[in-house]
């Protein structure tokens, strides 16, 4: 691991780790906003349609596909995160669930707790896209999994990255002045297929998703940091009731998800271990 990987995953570690940050999480996933009850509608689709058996949420956080994953019939599921708090959040969420439906693990996400080939799925959400050592993390994903196994992520779009760029060059991780809080790995769809392959994962499904949030092109609309605002505002007004975000949520899934992965800022993969 280099020193920039091995800072940045401590300082995200910590970050998370804090007093507080569970609670602050929570609030930020289950938010009323149309553009997060979008997102976590395509997601939790994309997730409930391939995670079945025993199941492992790598980076849980407070458990918004745990706790699904585990009301579905037949699943088993290892909810693992590097933060005590979380998990104990998870627990709590989860308290109306059967008894053992989800076992909780501390855990880092490099380092698996686990055997190898003992999950028929691997889900890992919002989680691999933030480190730089993204290939070492979906390499013990891949050893945990069961051959035939399906391993559920997303990634932030290096094409749409590179594409925003040629238009006005402020976008992704080199442009930020956050540190390690903003950092995203941005990673060509086409490029992360081939990788997959050369580690044994075929890919069944890309899906370009989340077309509002963080998109480059939007930004690029709204001019300056202002306009980007109220073009935001605008939207979700239009969005605002959850008749219209569910049927917009519906769009992005059945249709725009088939669109080239420059016009979002992320994409799923679904991929099934050889």
């Amino acid at each position: 691991m280099t020193t920039t990987e091995k800072t940045i995953k401590q300082e995200k570690g910590a970050f998370w780790s804090r007093e507080g940050a569970a609670a602050v999480y929570e609030e930020n996933v289950s938010s009323s906003s149309p553009f997060i009850q979008m997102k976590n509608y395509v997601e939790r689709a994309i997730v409930g349609a391939h995670a079945r058996g025993r199941v492992l949420d790598a980076g849980t956080g407070t458990g918004r596909f745990a706790i699904r994953l585990a009301e579905a019939p037949g699943n088993t599921v290892v909810a693992l995160d590097y933060s005590n708090e979380m998990l104990e959040l998870n627990r709590r969420l989860s308290q109306h669930l059967r008894r053992g439906a989800i076992e909780y693990v501390r855990g880092d996400i490099e380092n698996l707790p686990f055997p190898a080939a003992d999950f028929d799925a691997v889900v890992s959400i919002t989680v691999v896209r933030h480190f730089p050592q993204w290939q070492a993390i979906l390499r013990e994903y891949v050893r945990v999994l069961k051959p035939g196994g399906k391993l559920v992520f997303e990634m932030c779009s290096g094409d749409h990255i590179a594409a925003a760029n040629r238009v006005s060059p402020r976008f992704g991780a080199e442009h930020s002045t956050d540190g390690f809080l903003s950092y995203e790995a941005e990673v060509k769809q086409d490029d992360l297929r081939r990788w997959l392959d050369s580690i044994g994962v075929d890919v069944l499904e890309t899906k370009t998703y989340d077309f509002v949030n963080s998109n480059a092109f939007m930004k690029l609309a709204g001019v300056n940091q202002l306009g980007y605002r109220i073009l935001l505002k605008g939207l979700k007004v239009v969005l605002g009731t959850a008749s219209l975000w569910r049927a917009a949520a519906w769009l992005e899934l059945r249709l725009l998800s088939k669109l080239s992965p420059v016009w979002s800022y992320n994409y799923m993969i679904v991929g099934r271990k050889r």
